[in-house]
């Protein structure tokens, strides 16, 4: 099952927010995300399709869904929705965002990010679970560490091993949802390897426990 990471769908990761208009004229096989979807139907029918079982939607029907949590649509006769996604981390960007002074308030002013930084992102992303380390990456991407990290800063708000651990709770989010894995195993999985603190870094993410994420949000 493919999941969808914050990078496929925000192109400025410095505000994790996007939305568009889908007309589904064909199943859509069941995926997972890594961030929030809210979906509302604006026209004709269809079945969602998701852990908690099968749901007939028309519209005016909501569906909201956590990161890590898998859906799909089957059946659909001119099904028009339009969707809405949140990175986890939105509500704290936005706050920052308005209010004057506050850390983090030119996350809607940052210039774009610098191809070096976009470079990195992806290198991270396509290798979780190698032991990233700041020189590490810095030498991929031929910059010196300090320098890749103030363009971290300036362009996305954070530095490479936050973003790093972001997406990696991401992904976390994804397994415990998707699969029986055991929580070590998918620490594991992402690169976290000490279980402990793998718990500390997905709390810090999502404010729970990968046991609790898992209990709440997995029928």
């Amino acid at each position: 099952m493919h999941n969808v990471l914050s990078s496929e769908v925000f192109p400025d990761p410095r505000l994790p927010v996007a939305g568009e208009r889908l007309e589904v004229v064909a199943d859509v096989a069941p995926h997972s995300h890594a961030f929030f979807e809210i979906a509302v139907v604006v026209a004709g029918r269809g079945t969602h399709v998701s852990a908690a079982g099968e749901v007939e939607l028309g519209p005016d029907s909501v569906v909201v869904l956590r990161p890590g949590e898998w859906h799909g649509y089957v059946g659909c006769d001119g099904l028009v929705v339009r969707n809405a996604y949140l990175g986890p981390d939105v509500f704290g960007l936005l706050s920052g965002a308005l209010v004057p002074g506050a850390r983090g308030s030119g996350a809607l002013t940052r210039p774009a990010p610098h191809p070096a930084v976009q470079h990195a992102m992806r290198l991270m992303e396509a290798g979780l679970d190698e032991p990233w380390t700041l020189e590490g990456l810095a030498a991929r991407v031929n910059l010196a560490p300090g320098y890749l990290v103030r363009l971290f800063g300036s362009s996305v708000g954070m530095s490479p091993i936050a973003y790093l651990n972001r997406i990696r709770a991401e992904r976390a989010a994804g397994l415990l949802i998707e699969t029986e894995l055991p929580v070590s195993t998918i620490g594991a999985t992402v690169g976290w390897h000490d279980p402990s603190h793998a718990t500390r870094r997905f709390r810090s993410a999502f404010g729970l426990s990968p046991s609790q994420y898992r209990s709440a949000f997995r029928p």
